[in-house]
């Protein structure tokens, strides 16, 4: 009985939160738009505070006016630019995480695009088979059932699903186009998926070194500091 409490009570807050967001009506994804990016992390605190559609077009007229004359008509440009040249498979550049660090940091100074083999696309299929196995599989047990058709045909899907190739999109950045803070130039990786434009930074140091440098551009575009150099 306690546990079938403890269950609905966290439905009811999932049901909930969805309400919340509902209610910022067509504002609801703002602070993942080119816009938002530049939230500092204690204007994404205010925002969480937010309750209705009227409160958080507040909020973003007093936002957008913190930034500056000519902030909006800057992030829309940076935006297109990155839909004109990072959208990759439908997905719009400026929706994804290499969009967001060409508007937030500026245009690199340098960029190439490499092609790189996927050396684990079998990884998938050997992955599924381990999961039916051994351990129990679906059914428990100790590997009763083991590997089943339904697993290999699962298995056999996503490996076909899976991409051949990846695309390495390398952004270098010279010190000067960056925050004070960052001291050296900086060379970023970052991991497209040609069939679906999902992207990410692989090397976890890297990725949290980028996160850095965001925040420092963010925090110093709210305090009012000169640009960097572009």
């Amino acid at each position: 009985m306690k546990t079938r409490f403890i269950v609905a009570i966290g439905a009811l807050t999932l049901i909930a939160s969805s309400l919340f967001a509902a209610n910022l009506g067509k504002y609801k994804d703002w602070p993942n738009s080119p816009q938002g990016y530049f939230l500092t992390k204690a204007e994404r605190a205010e925002w969480s505070k937010v309750t209705s559609e009227t409160d958080a077009e507040q909020f973003i007229n007093k936002f957008i006016a913190s930034r500056g004359p000519g902030f909006a008509d800057e992030v829309a440009a940076a935006a297109k630019a990155a839909d004109d040249h990072l959208s990759v498979a439908g997905k719009m550049g400026s929706r994804t995480l290499r969009g967001k660090i060409v508007i937030v940091l500026g245009p690199p100074s340098n960029f190439t695009i490499a092609q790189r083999k996927n050396t684990n696309r079998s990884a998938t299929v050997s992955g599924a088979m381990n999961a039916g196995s051994g351990g129990g599989g679906r059914g428990g047990g100790g590997g009763a059932i083991g590997i089943t058709p339904a697993d290999m045909a699962d298995a056999a899907t996503s490996s076909e699903m899976s991409v051949k190739f990846f695309n390495d999109y390398t952004l270098t950045y010279t010190k000067e186009k960056l925050p004070a803070s960052a001291g050296k130039d900086q060379v970023i990786v970052i991991e497209v998926n040609p069939s679906t434009g999902d992207d990410r930074i692989v090397d976890t140091r890297s990725a949290r070194q980028v996160n850095e440098l965001l925040e420092a551009a963010i925090e110093a575009r709210a305090a009012g500091q000169p640009k960097p150099a572009q």
